[in-house]
């Protein structure tokens, strides 16, 4: 079977980096261990990502240099913030990958509501720093701020829905195969 027609051979790797690019239940995963060497490498991507994005961030929102250190203050902590979601939305989606070939109603449900919590609590974040990048610097930037995290967002999430298979699909025969041989 070819790995387009079946997403769960992806490797799980692929998936779990697809969280940082852009977070219970008795299944839910430990925190990782500081040896994990599959985390040391998603710590590493964050890193690079976080760099990359303060980039564009910086190139896009086009401070006056009077706004610059009200900007990046309220930017710094907004993103220490966004890392605790990274982490839990990292160890929902590593639940739902160590859970995918044995799901129960019981999982299934759990991995939802954690889904809806973390979705509810990504929204206050950017609320809470909407307004106060609106309070230090002004309305427009905080704005020009919401639109570039929706994007960042939205291209994150896309990735990472694009590469996890929904629960309970049954496999695609192969491409390949001769549907008339027995």
């Amino acid at each position: 079977m070819s790995e387009v027609c079946h997403p769960l051979r992806r490797p799980l790797a692929a998936v779990l980096t697809a969280c940082l690019l852009l977070l219970g239940c008795a299944t839910e995963t430990p925190p990782p261990q500081d040896d994990d060497p599959e985390i040391r490498a998603l710590e590493q991507e964050q890193s690079r990502f976080s760099e990359k994005k303060r980039e564009l961030v910086s190139r896009a929102i086009k401070l006056e240099p009077s706004q610059q250190n009200a900007f990046w203050q309220e930017y710094e902590q907004y993103e220490a913030e966004l890392k605790t979601y990274y982490d839990e939305k990292y160890r929902l989606i590593r639940d739902y990958a160590k859970n995918y070939e044995i799901m129960t109603d019981e999982t299934a449900e759990s991995l939802a509501e954690r889904s809806f919590k973390l979705q509810q609590r990504r929204l206050d974040l950017t609320r809470k720093y909407f307004n106060s990048i609106r309070k230090a610097v002004s309305a427009t930037i905080a704005v020009r701020f919401l639109q570039l995290e929706n994007r960042i967002n939205l291209l994150s999430d896309l990735k990472i829905a694009s590469e996890m298979p929904l629960i309970g699909l049954p496999e695609e025969p192969d491409d390949d195969m001769d549907e008339s041989q027995p």
